[in-house]
């Protein structure tokens, strides 16, 4: 466990050492404060190069370390603490000024740098957690989003009864939530430790219960559907309180499928509810690659850019108008 006196140093480091910001403000609504455990130094591809997903011999082995094959794989940092102090200084170098993050280290990471960790807390894991419990954290300033909402891992569409009490808590609380919607990790039918993950429950349809009990409920589908563009096409013409974000597949998706599903989104309509995220789980690097998959999507302009990266979370999230401009200062 890091002490109090040292997330504070680290903090104070970290604001001295800052450098000017790159660009305009960003909001992250999806960033992962996770332990590295048996991960460390773990690799993954990255779409700013040429990645391929090989076929698997059902017959070999499972190696994890063959699902994915590029020329320069990015690489997750060996210690907690590394995982720590490199993402916060990915958010200073992009100017992300917010980032809604989930994790089991999030209240250090929140320590270390208060005015960018949004803390939220998932439900639907495998790790139960109870209403009463996220009532609590919230009356303490410890709960600021529901997410990540993970019933797809558990194979348990979101419109299952069992899941009612927490939807309805962060309707009454106005508290948005974040779902999970779309491509687990490559292979992930075979591989360990997502025996329950159902790429069926990838289908944005069984969040119109969900919408239909609970019309004041904010709430956004994570990864957007992917790769089911159509069918959340449908359900954002329906329900203009959906949004989504593109965390992930900015960065893991092979960019022109990407930008296919990003198009076919804008030009439905909906850019003024598609926002940005990284889905950074480990490797902080690949921030930047999910950064540069927008700012090179040709068919967007500006305007576009600015309302995915900054302009729609801030009005999903309700940032006052002290709060934008203190993200747009210097």
């Amino acid at each position: 466990m890091r002490s109090l006196m040292s997330v504070a140093a680290f903090a104070m480091i970290l604001h001295a050492g800052a450098a000017l910001a790159a660009g305009p403000p960003i909001i992250d609504m999806h960033l992962h404060a996770f332990r590295l455990e048996f991960a460390a130094g773990a690799l993954v591809c990255t779409n700013d190069q040429d990645t391929t997903i090989p076929p698997i011999d059902p017959k070999a082995e499972f190696d994890p370390s063959h699902i994915m094959a590029c020329p320069h794989p990015v690489k997750a940092p060996d210690t907690d603490a590394q995982l720590m102090r490199e993402s916060l200084a990915q958010l200073e170098k992009y100017n992300i000024r917010r980032a809604v993050t989930s994790g089991e280290e999030v209240l250090a990471w929140r320590q270390a740098a208060p005015d960018r960790i949004i803390p939220a807390i998932a439900f639907g894991m495998s790790k139960p957690v109870s209403v009463a419990e996220l009532r609590r954290l919230h009356a303490r300033g410890d709960l600021a989003v529901l997410a990540e909402v993970s019933t797809q891992y558990r194979g348990v569409p979101a419109s299952d009864p069992r899941y009612e009490p927490f939807f309805a808590f962060a309707e009454a609380m106005d508290i948005p939530v974040g779902i999970h919607l779309g491509e687990g990790p490559p292979a992930a039918g075979r591989f360990p430790g997502y025996e329950t993950y159902r790429a069926a429950l990838t289908t944005p349809f069984q969040l119109e219960a969900v919408l239909r009990r609970h019309p004041r409920l904010r709430i956004y589908a994570m990864h957007y559907g992917s790769p089911l563009v159509d069918e959340m096409i449908a359900m954002m013409f329906s329900y203009p309180n959906l949004y989504v974000d593109i965390s992930c597949n900015d960065w893991l998706t092979p960019r022109a499928k990407f930008h296919g599903d990003l198009k076919r989104m804008v030009d439905a309509g909906f850019a003024q509810r598609i926002m940005w995220g990284s889905d950074q789980m480990i490797w902080p690097d690949v921030i930047g690659p999910a950064i540069e998959s927008v700012e090179r999507a040709a068919f967007l302009t500006q305007v576009q850019k600015r309302d995915i990266f900054y302009n729609n979370a801030a009005r999903f999230l309700r940032l006052s108008d002290a709060q934008i401009a203190a993200d747009h200062a210097p």
